[in-house]
């Protein structure tokens, strides 16, 4: 897969209406999540489904997408391995499909890098994975940057998200200034990472952080009908406007 040069795009969606909305405007990267059952929640296997079969069909491909795994330490590899079925394989037709994974109460288990190891394996391709780390790891028992980064480049992983992990409000700015947040987006991509941010991010932001180089920023309050609400609507107007904040002009 190739490496995006500039910042873009990626919005949060729940329902399959609200993908097919972010298709009509050339979102760059859709992601599918259940935003009642926390940062990463994981959708229901039924709508993983068809959310996949949507993002691949010839006639509505799109760049890249992606669903929400939920917590490391709540995956199991046997029951859950449908889930990265749906995702299909990174082959020379690449699907351009990806899981995410948090690490809340990593650091409550001995074992948790043993089992991203068990799952990578799992997935066609490493290149599949986002590792998540959290700004405010320290409220849910995450591990630290440095921690993430070594733990990513074992299994080649080669994307990474800066999050926070609980939605009460605070933003991602809030947890890293500027300028540590910068240094953290130079330092994943000197070691060869792609890295994106998210975490209750506004409009009023994205146009700031955009000249901080991610590849990609993450939203989806601020694009929903009332902001302070994850779970109510996309709005078409307000994913326009964060298109345009990020230098991407809504066709």
């Amino acid at each position: 897969m190739s490496i995006s040069t500039a910042c873009q795009l990626l919005v949060s969606a729940n329902t399959l209406e609200e993908c097919i909305l972010l298709q009509e405007l050339k979102v760059p990267w859709i992601d599918l999540k259940e935003p009642r059952h926390g940062p990463l929640g994981r959708p229901e296997l039924p709508l993983v489904k068809q959310f996949a079969a949507g993002m691949t069909s010839a006639s509505s491909r799109v760049p890249h997408w992606s669903i929400a795994g939920g917590e490391l330490p709540d995956w199991n590899s046997e029951s859950d391995a449908a889930f990265i079925k749906a995702l299909g394989a990174q082959g020379p037709e690449r699907t351009n499909g990806h899981i995410k994974w948090g690490l809340a109460r990593a650091e409550q288990t001995t074992n948790w890098r043993e089992k991203l190891s068990k799952i990578v394996a799992q997935t066609p391709s490493p290149e599949q994975v986002i590792l998540v780390h959290y700004a405010d790891y320290r409220r849910v028992d995450a591990p630290d940057w440095n921690t993430v980064l070594s733990a990513a480049a074992e299994q080649r992983i080669d994307k990474i998200l800066i999050d926070t992990a609980v939605k009460d409000g605070s933003k991602l700015t809030d947890w890293l200034e500027i300028h540590l947040l910068e240094q953290r987006i130079q330092d994943a991509k000197r070691q060869n990472f792609q890295i994106a941010i998210a975490g209750s991010i506004p409009l009023d932001q994205l146009a700031k952080l955009s000249r901080l180089e991610p590849n990609w920023i993450g939203v989806r309050g601020a694009v929903c009908r009332n902001p302070r609400d994850r779970t109510s609507t996309i709005d078409q107007g307000l994913v326009a406007k964060a298109l345009a904040h990020v230098g991407q002009p809504c066709v």
